[in-house]
């Protein structure tokens, strides 16, 4: 019995003392590195890096991530992380992603999503986050404006 509660007491105190009210979403920067991985008939596999700023003051690992993202409203692709990644606190880090894109929508919508400069870029899904043992799980939205002529260029090099 003392052994259950040397045990259940300190967890017990850690989820309490985790107040998500002081969490902080991490900040997004940037898109690094984008380059095209594997061409198929209905899919297309890319891969970039994603670099965001931790301003909490605790360091987490990222687990797992996947999601959708959507450019003006229309599908693009789903979207993983390629492998955990160390989030220290007040410190960049970068995501290592790895999206897979509809080539039927792709051809489809291609003209109004490729004869733009800008376009609003959304991100829906979830990321895995876990310290000391304990896992949760946290819904990622994003929504902004990105130069796709930057992202062109980058694609095309």
């Amino acid at each position: 019995m003392k052994r259950l509660l040397l045990i259940l007491v300190p967890a017990a105190l850690f989820l309490v003392s985790c107040n998500s009210k002081n969490i902080k979403e991490p900040e997004y920067r940037e898109i690094q590195n984008v380059r095209i991985e594997e061409v198929g008939l209905l899919q297309t596999t890319a891969g970039f890096d994603m670099v965001y700023y931790n301003p909490n003051d605790f360091s987490v690992q990222l687990t797992n991530a996947r999601g959708d993202i959507y450019i003006d409203n229309m599908f693009f692709g789903r979207f993983t992380i390629k492998d955990k990644v160390s989030v220290r606190k007040h410190q960049e880090f970068i995501v290592p992603a790895q999206v897979k894109m509809d080539n039927v929508s792709a051809v489809k919508n291609h003209r109004e999503i490729f004869q733009k400069k800008q376009a609003v870029i959304r991100i829906e899904g979830f990321a895995t986050v876990s310290k000391a043992g304990f896992r949760k799980e946290l819904p990622i939205k994003y929504e902004g404006i990105q130069d796709l002529e930057r992202l062109r260029a980058i694609v095309s090099r």
